[in-house]
């Protein structure tokens, strides 16, 4: 969050410098607790949290307020929590009654920490919402509803963004006295109640109405002083500097089973499966999915690397319902062999409570750890060795 913190910090101050004379109301810190809807890609039931923010009024109608929350929700489909912690700055308006009595909207960006199923991810979000405040000069009640969109195609494949509503009911109280202030939200130095022309990107030279003294020659919407490409033809689409757009060729076989897009019927194959002509997973075929270093050292934890392995995999096999498969742990014979057992064991359940907390199926999935008793390769060796420690996915007919 430190991060987070500091870019918080600089917009705060960006939207304060310049001086005028419209009163501000005094700063204020809220403190609510919240009610989460979780979106159904999640697993998870509805959860509770708790909200805390500090604002800061630019005049009587529109505040930044810097936030941070909390929650946790209960999976649906195993005995474990999500938990998420995150932070951001709001923009508060008030459009009815003032900052005593009243109702505001708000919109915001931020980032959210996500610990999911031993699965810890930073998201960005951003946030919308409407709310009412009512109570004395120094004290009021305040309910809100917020609606998020979290941008989390790590832990939640095939649905990048995830739309969380929240509503939050608490207080809010106002401390210090008011100030004087004015903003220049466009930074270009003249403050927005002499500028006729308040977007102007950063960098540009401005006249005395705030308006850009450069043109755009080529018609792109980027500036001259900005473009790098200055004449690009016409219609084209740029980037921020001015240039095209290259747009990346489209595949033939996204999933390089083989098998073109066009006549493949179980897309998204994970490397490494043997298809049929159709493209979809042959059964009666074992497959090493997770190598020696697919988890942390002498434990079950899996490592970033493997959880984007796993991930290719339920996307691959989740498509095909007539199908089931044995989860296979194993090891090398260094150690006891009861507690190789037990380690392959442990590793073979992790994966197959991962897939489990992603939707699969959990009726179609078995784990058994092996131990050290079915090597591939030589054990008094370390690269044999390393080719026992695995976890193998064994394809069967449901």
């Amino acid at each position: 969050m430190k991060h987070l913190a500091s870019a918080a910090l600089v917009m705060l101050m960006c939207l304060s410098t310049g001086i005028a004379h419209a009163d501000a109301p005094p700063n204020y810190f809220g403190l609510m607790g919240s009610y989460i809807f979780t979106d159904s890609a999640r697993k998870t039931d509805d959860g509770a949290g708790w909200h805390v923010l500090y604002g800061s009024p630019v005049n009587r109608w529109l505040s930044v307020e810097l936030n941070a929350f909390g929650q946790r929700a209960q999976l649906e489909t195993i005995d474990e929590y999500d938990y998420a912690y995150g932070g951001g700055i709001d923009l508060r308006s008030m459009f009815a009654g003032s900052n005593r009595f009243g109702a505001f909207l708000l919109t915001g960006v931020g980032a959210v920490w996500e610990d999911y199923v031993n699965e810890e991810e930073i998201s960005p979000y951003l946030n919308a919402g409407v709310g009412m405040l009512a109570g004395w000069s120094q004290f009021q009640f305040r309910l809100e509803g917020r609606y998020y969109a979290t941008f989390n195609s790590e832990q939640y494949p095939g649905n990048s963004v995830l739309y969380d509503p929240r509503v939050n009911l608490g207080v809010q109280f106002s401390f210090g006295p008011g100030r004087v202030a004015v903003v220049d939200s466009d930074g270009d130095g003249v403050t927005d109640d002499r500028d006729a022309c308040p977007n102007t990107p950063r960098g540009l030279s401005v006249d005395a109405n705030g308006c850009p003294l450069s043109l755009d020659d080529d018609n792109d919407g980027v500036p001259n002083a900005q473009d790098a490409c200055p004449m690009t033809p016409a219609g084209t689409l740029v980037d921020p500097s001015g240039c095209p757009v290259v747009v990346p060729p489209i595949s033939l076989d996204a999933d390089n089973d083989g098998v073109l897009d066009s006549e493949d019927r179980c897309p998204g194959t994970p490397p490494g499966f043997r298809v049929d002509v159709h493209g979809c997973i042959v059964k009666e075929q074992t497959v090493v999915v997770l190598d020696s270093v697919a988890f942390e050292f002498d434990s079950a934890k899996l490592t970033h690397a493997a959880r984007a392995a796993l991930d290719r995999v339920y996307d691959g096999l989740s498509q095909q319902a007539d199908i089931s498969v044995e989860i296979g742990g194993h090891t090398d014979s260094l150690g006891s062999q009861s507690y190789n057992l037990n380690l392959s064991q442990q590793r073979a359940t992790t994966v197959r409570n991962f897939l489990v907390a992603r939707g699969f199926d959990a009726s179609r999935l078995r784990a058994e750890g092996y131990g050290e008793f079915n090597p591939i390769a030589d054990n008094n060796t370390e690269e044999g060795r390393a080719q026992n420690r695995r976890v193998e996915f064994k394809i069967l007919t449901k």
